[in-house]
């Protein structure tokens, strides 16, 4: 039970850490493009779009989305797994301390 206990809370963490990435990476995008030009700029290895097209001689459109979805996974798992393994070494080096002050009181 321990062991699933820390992999669902390791997921829940990668869950969030990717969410607030890609939020960041979205909000750059908005932010560093022109305006004035239409452009089509992406972030994350592809996966993120933010596009300004002009639609007539004073209005632009802003289109933001999802281009592909695999680079968003792959950093899901890569946070997910580093995520496990801190919490892994933890509860290692938790019971070592332990061990180490169960010897040392004896």
């Amino acid at each position: 039970m321990s062991k699933i206990k820390t992999v669902v809370i390791s997921l829940m963490g990668s869950l969030m850490v990717t969410a607030v990435i890609t939020v960041v990476a979205l909000l750059g995008l908005m932010f560093s493009t022109d305006p004035d030009e239409p452009v089509r700029e992406t972030a994350l290895f592809g996966s993120l779009f933010f596009e300004v097209t002009e639609v007539s001689g004073d209005t632009t459109k802003a289109n933001l989305g999802v281009d592909s979805v695999v680079p968003l996974v792959v950093l899901f798992l890569v946070i997910g797994l580093i995520l496990t393994m801190f919490q892994l070494v933890y509860r290692v080096l938790k019971a070592r301390r332990a061990f180490l002050l169960a010897q040392q009181n004896e």
